[in-house]
């Protein structure tokens, strides 16, 4: 079944780069290396979405050996054996480098008995879920839903704004902050964000003491573009299902490969439902695509929040991520619009083509000139 998904995608993204290049408003001569690229970009984007999970990539890691330590241990007490196939590899090729950190990664006293802890209460949780919880799947539908907030006043962060510039405790501040007018106050906060030329002009700390949880239903595809920030105070994911469907974007019908798009989730559905009724109900999750919908949940801070989607809204972003990121910072307007409207290099309204074409562009400058600084 793969096997012939990974067929039509082949077939998907030659039919839609044919598409775009002969209905691209760029001139012939301008045709170049980019432009290729950026043709081929937009027709990946758009075909990964009928790529199976189970779908092989290559990962890079970087760490410290106590974090090593940890995603070993974490792999070693998932209830997928390929989880714990990858963990054992990975500490059989560690302790080449850095055996002396990773000793007692393994040792049952030790090692075992962490990854014994971690397994168990995992396993536990599942089974109290269950039990207590209806087994039906959700009737909400909401892509992007603001599910907790503080403070519910923006204002509140000034004492906290003003504490490291001043002589009196927190207590104090506050007291002091809580007779001003609302006018005072925003004068304060609207000042903290400074004259910010780029978006890596981060605003202060004090905005770490803002908070946002947000639970997202989007495709798989967009999901493992997102869970990359690590700057997050809470980040779970339910298991993946096909019941929560897909979307169908506009440019697979322009480009006439609807049937083959709809033919991989048909293909997916028959795979994940032979999977199930031979209780393979774990590693059913598999055969489900990049393009199914999925639901999962995210709590940061006002000052990643706003490195988030100032981030996520570039032009050069995938379109469905960046949907996500414009719906969170209207919905941050209505509720905190001071540290929302601080947000000026959002990027809202891209021409995509363009977006892409321009990256391009900016990637074959970046090789010329490591190619003329080589020779």
């Amino acid at each position: 079944i793969n096997n012939k998904i990974f067929d039509n995608y082949s077939e998907i993204v030659h039919k839609i780069a044919l598409y775009l290049t002969e209905n691209s408003s760029v001139p012939n001569e301008n045709r170049n290396t980019a432009f290729k690229n950026s043709i081929k970009a937009q027709a990946c984007d758009t075909a990964r979405l009928v790529l199976p999970v189970s779908t092989k990539s290559t990962v890079g890691i970087y760490a410290s050996g106590q974090a090593i330590e940890s995603l070993i241990m974490n792999l070693m007490s998932d209830n997928l054996n390929e989880a714990n196939i990858v963990g054992e590899k990975i500490l059989k090729e560690s302790r080449k480098v850095i055996e002396y950190f990773l000793e007692r990664a393994d040792i049952p006293e030790w090692g075992g008995a962490t990854i014994a802890f971690m397994a168990n209460t995992k396993n536990k949780m599942k089974e109290l879920a269950e039990k207590m919880l209806p087994s039906s799947y959700s009737l909400e539908f909401n892509d992007v839903s603001l599910t907790d907030i503080w403070p519910i006043n923006e204002l509140d962060l000034v004492p906290d704004i003003l504490y490291g510039h001043s002589n009196l405790s927190l207590r104090e501040i506050r007291h002091e902050v809580d007779a001003w007018s609302f006018d005072k106050k925003q004068k304060i906060l609207s000042n903290y964000f400074g004259i910010r030329l780029n978006r890596r002009h981060k605003p202060g700390r004090a905005l770490e003491k803002a908070h946002y949880s947000w639970d997202l239903l989007c495709d798989y595809g967009i999901f493992r573009d997102l869970q990359r920030h690590r700057m997050v105070d809470d980040m779970e994911w339910q298991e993946l299902t096909p019941r929560y469907g897909y979307e169908t974007p506009e440019i697979v019908e322009l480009a006439e490969v609807g049937n083959l798009f709809e033919e991989c989730f048909d293909l997916s559905l028959e795979l994940f439902n032979l999977l199930q009724e031979n209780e393979y109900f774990l590693e059913s999750q598999y055969a489900t695509l990049m393009g199914h919908r999925m639901r999962w949940k995210v709590t940061m801070n006002a000052r990643e929040m706003i490195h988030f989607i100032e981030l996520r809204t570039g032009p050069q972003g995938h379109s469905g991520y960046r949907k996500i990121a414009k719906k969170m910072h209207d919905i941050l307007l209505e509720r905190h619009p001071t540290i929302a409207e601080s947000m000026i290099f959002v990027n809202k309204g891209e021409d995509p083509e363009l977006a892409r074409l321009a990256a391009e562009n900016y990637s074959q400058f970046k090789l010329s000139k490591l190619s003329k600084n080589k020779n």
